[in-house]
């Protein structure tokens, strides 16, 4: 028993020392997280808003906690989970108690993905995936400084995502109801699996996903300007389509989907009424042409791969509505 509380607190002590050392750091609450990246930090909540939800500059730090501000409020991050999120706005003088950490992770070198983040009773302790199109990457903070195996999407259900390495084959859940599960490359055991703790991608239902690093609006022919960053667009087989784009959420539902050339690029059309349609384009921009989001929006710097995926089911015909 006296072994088990030592090895408790060294991993406490451990989690504490790497939070004061690290440049980067993830503190996960049910519904966002912050992000460190040196003195400045950003605030993600993925359900409501696409993007980054606020930004903060670290103005001091003691030994259980980072303080922040910005111009409509102060926040108290932990470094330890068993400490709370603070926050006093602007015109209040008090402290507020407004999340509970679920884990502090002190590595995290991919601010803004979507994360998928697990807790375990083994010596790993905790850990996170990231989603990055139908490629994946691990991480175990408490075991290993940097990325801890990379996977490739093998096949998707309802469910999960089956992700596959050299050695593993991982079912990471699309929602919290069910937990990770681990089997063996060899296909020959079981080896149990990971506790859910957080989800952060509001995609993770949708088959296909387009992540982008800008958006652009027309402000006349061939002549875009920068709004908006992390635009993202997603799809199913059930005629669905959500479309991210400057911190809102479009749900929308569509009535075709085609491969075809517009202006000498091949493109994935969607049609999702007469006047309506989104340009999926092989070299990894979009064009929107909505009324609710605007017309002409460009969408840029997107991950060719999900194209070549889409075109090649939509050639043998095997995407079906």
């Amino acid at each position: 028993m006296r072994q088990r509380v030592i090895v408790t607190l060294v991993l406490a002590a451990f989690t504490v020392v790497s939070a004061l050392a690290q440049k980067s750091v993830l503190v996960a609450y049910d519904g966002g997280y912050f992000v460190k990246d040196g003195k400045k930090w950003c605030e993600y909540r993925p359900a409501d808003r696409a993007g980054k939800w606020a930004d903060y500059k670290q103005y001091k730090e003691s030994e259980e906690f980072f303080y922040l501000k910005n111009k409509k409020c102060r926040v108290a991050v932990p470094k330890i989970t068993k400490d709370k999120i603070f926050i006093k706005r602007e015109k209040k003088k008090e402290w507020e108690v407004v999340y509970t950490p679920l884990n502090i992770y002190t590595l995290c070198p991919e601010g803004g993905a979507p994360f998928y983040c697990y807790s375990s009773s083994k010596s790993e302790g905790h850990g996170y995936f990231v989603r990055d199109n139908n490629k994946w990457r691990e991480y175990r903070p408490l075991m290993k400084r940097s990325r801890w195996a990379e996977f490739q999407l093998s096949d998707e259900n309802s469910n999960y995502f089956i992700v596959e390495s050299q050695h593993n084959i991982v079912y990471i859940p699309k929602s919290k109801k069910n937990n990770f599960i681990i089997k063996k490359r060899d296909n020959s055991s079981w080896q149990g699996g990971y506790t859910t703790c957080a989800i952060y991608d509001r995609s993770a239902t949708y088959q296909y996903n387009f992540y982008y690093q800008e958006s652009l609006t027309a402000k006349s022919k061939n002549n875009f300007k920068v709004t908006g960053e992390n635009a993202r667009i997603s799809f199913d087989n059930n005629c669905n389509i959500l479309i991210a784009v400057d911190g809102k959420f479009h749900n929308l539902t569509y009535t075709a989907i085609e491969l075809t050339d517009i202006d000498g690029k091949e493109t994935i059309l969607i049609t999702i009424d007469r006047k309506s349609n989104v340009q999926l384009r092989s070299d990894g921009s979009c064009l929107v042409n909505c009324k609710k989001i605007g017309k002409k929006r460009m969408l840029v710097g997107s991950n060719v791969e999900e194209f070549n995926r889409i075109s090649n089911y939509l050639i043998t015909g095997t995407f079906k509505l």
